[in-house]
């Protein structure tokens, strides 16, 4: 995905394209995490503001029960009106999604290039849909090598009840998983907000425990299109938090207990799991009662989350991400990651992310750290083909055979004021905005504002040694 925005808070211009791994850095208030809850709202919520108008083909299936739509001509021929429309409907509903005032994004623009392809053309899909009874609602069907999606649904009441809306949201949904698989990821966004929504886990459960009645009793009374969290929102009126946070909170509330099933990525390369565990000093726990504990390695201790450190809180949800929900092809967002963590903490864990991205997953990162960025130019140099690299990893003995990181597969953008060439300017102009660093095979990522930083430190200590000896 190719992102172009103007206008985006303190951003004036900003053009990304999603790598591998993708790292922002800048200054405090510089527009990162803009960027980074403008992408995860993207991501999350693309899917869902698409409007393809279905009507006439569910028409079409009540009458007659078995319909197909061709997907070449309903949707990839007509695929760059589409995401226009989407991008419009997306900038209204992106301010209320940052719980934030429609005037602050007044001037806002986006542009996004999200590639449909051909490779879902090539792929067999099937899908189905029951009802709370067990009955057939409606069958997907698409063969190898075919752009036509049958739909099948029998004649029953069922399936011309009210529940059409739900059975409309159950075809858009597997339909655009289809078509949009390989281009709009899984994404897991762990914002820094996070340390405070584990603190306070218990207090906010209590909270939406006094909505459990009013929302059972919505659903018992029939209202297939009236959803909690639509009801909640309507009750409370704007929400208080942007979406990441509260996405944030609601996945604390309903955190896996210890005898749930292991995720797909776990399942198949546990080592990961440990090599968190290094970084976090332990493992989690969560029993039956929704209570979590934390045991500490090497000990029997089971500390409850107001007991243990802020590092072991910070890093609760990325656990559980990884042991329970990591697929390969996710995205797992970051904003500062070195939230609390000792240096030697932070090298380990840009290596954890190098891992990650080297099993499939894509990560997008903000970060102030310089040690998280001088670890991945570490890697990358350490990818290069040389008899030598063999005894530098034996010398250092922390770092893997599997410890590399590919060049290519990164991109770094820095937030600050730079001279950009901007459309409709004859000269380059003196904006504030995101500009994507250089990267070497032999000495990594050119990350300018830490150098900047170090270099002035390194100065005025000189000065000062010199000045008193």
């Amino acid at each position: 995905m190719k992102l172009t925005f103007e206008n985006l808070g303190p951003l004036e211009f900003g053009e990304i394209e999603l790598a591998d791994l993708t790292v922002i850095c800048g200054e405090n208030n510089t527009g990162k995490t803009y960027v980074t809850y403008l992408i995860y709202c993207l991501l999350t919520s693309w899917k869902h503001l698409i409007d393809i108008n279905l009507k006439t083909e569910f028409n079409e299936l009540k009458l007659h029960g078995v319909i197909k739509i061709d997907l070449q001509k309903k949707i990839a021929d007509s695929w760059s009106n589409i995401c226009e429309d989407t991008v419009a409907k997306f900038i209204k509903q992106f301010p209320e999604m940052l719980a934030s005032k429609s005037e602050l994004f007044a001037r806002l623009s986006i542009k996004v290039d999200i590639p449909l392809g051909t490779s879902w053309k090539q792929r067999e899909f099937k899908s189905e849909l029951r009802s709370t009874n067990g009955n057939l609602l409606v069958t997907m069907t698409k063969l190898v090598d075919s752009s036509d999606l049958e739909l099948a649904a029998p004649q029953s009441k069922e399936v011309i009840s009210p529940s059409i809306t739900s059975l409309g949201n159950f075809i858009e949904e597997n339909l655009f998983g289809l078509l949009l698989e390989e281009t709009i990821p899984t994404v897991f966004i762990a914002s820094t907000e996070r340390t405070g929504a584990t603190t306070f886990k218990k207090q906010l459960n209590l909270a939406i425990s006094n909505l459990v009645d009013l929302l059972g009793q919505a659903h018992k009374e029939g209202a297939d299109s009236i959803t909690p969290q639509k009801l909640f929102e309507t009750i409370y009126g704007r929400p208080e938090y942007a979406l990441p946070v509260r996405h944030n909170v609601q996945f604390i509330n309903q955190l896996p207990n210890s005898n749930a099933e292991d995720g797909e990525l776990y399942r198949s390369f546990p080592d990961l799991l440990k090599r968190f565990e290094a970084i976090v000093g332990g493992t989690y726990a969560t029993n039956k009662e929704g209570i979590t504990h934390f045991q500490p390695k090497g000990s029997s201790l089971k500390l409850g989350l107001g007991e243990v450190s802020s590092s072991v809180r910070s890093l609760l949800i990325v656990w559980y991400w990884l042991k329970h929900f990591a697929k390969k092809g996710d995205m797992l967002m970051l904003d500062e990651p070195e939230l609390n963590l000792h240096p030697a903490n932070q090298r380990r864990l840009a290596r954890f992310i190098t891992a990650l991205v080297n099993h499939g997953i894509k990560i997008f990162i903000t970060t102030h750290s310089d040690y998280i960025v001088k670890e991945f130019n570490t890697l990358i140099m350490l990818n290069q083909e040389s008899p030598k690299l063999q005894s530098i990893r034996e010398k250092f003995a922390d770092y893997l055979p599997e410890d590399k990181l590919d060049p290519k597969c990164v991109s770094l953008y820095m937030a600050h004021y730079a001279r950009i060439e901007r459309p409709g300017y004859r000269r380059k102009i003196k904006a504030k905005a995101l500009i994507k660093a250089e990267i070497s095979s032999t000495l990594g990522i050119e990350a300018k504002s830490f150098d900047e930083t170090i270099d002035d430190m390194n100065n005025i200590q000189e000065a000062i040694y010199y000045g008193l000896n």
